[in-house]
């Protein structure tokens, strides 16, 4: 199932996240996206209203060409296709599969952004993880040789 859903009350806290800060940078853009995002949220489902400004803001952060997907429009069945079409299909599907494999929202407004911190976290994890190995190593030498 889908991680993302119709029902705002249903909807996973981490796509509520990459919503509520993909509302905020796309308001921020200029006075007239601001004024486009304050009416659609007037009158459209927040959800929906998200989901546009996570897409715009994927385009925009990409620096997306018109004709291109953004990864939150991807198909991971597009990973079979070929490297540097037009399209770019393929590079859009990866990025998706690499913010489906992080744990973020495939709506995460700037994508790069994200997996570069996540992969940070990722590897400060892992030293603090082989830090503690470690340490419990040295400890049990010492116990050993009491």
């Amino acid at each position: 199932m889908d991680r993302t859903t119709i029902d705002e009350d249903e909807l996973h806290p981490v796509d509520r996240d990459a919503f509520e800060r993909a509302i905020i940078a796309c308001r921020a853009r200029d006075a007239m996206r601001a004024e486009q995002i304050d009416a659609m949220l007037a009158d459209r489902p927040w959800e929906e209203v998200g989901k546009f400004c996570g897409y715009s803001e994927q385009i925009d952060n990409l620096g997306l060409e018109p004709w291109q997907n953004p990864p939150c429009a991807a198909s991971l069945f597009d990973l079979a296709l070929p490297f540097g079409d037009a399209s770019a299909a393929r590079e859009s599907a990866e990025v998706l599969r690499d913010l489906k494999a992080a744990g973020l929202s495939v709506y995460e407004p700037d994508p790069r952004g994200a997996l570069e911190r996540a992969g940070a976290d990722m590897e400060a994890k892992a030293k603090r993880a082989i830090e503690d190995a470690v340490a419990r190593s040295k400890a049990m030498k010492s116990f050993s040789s009491l």
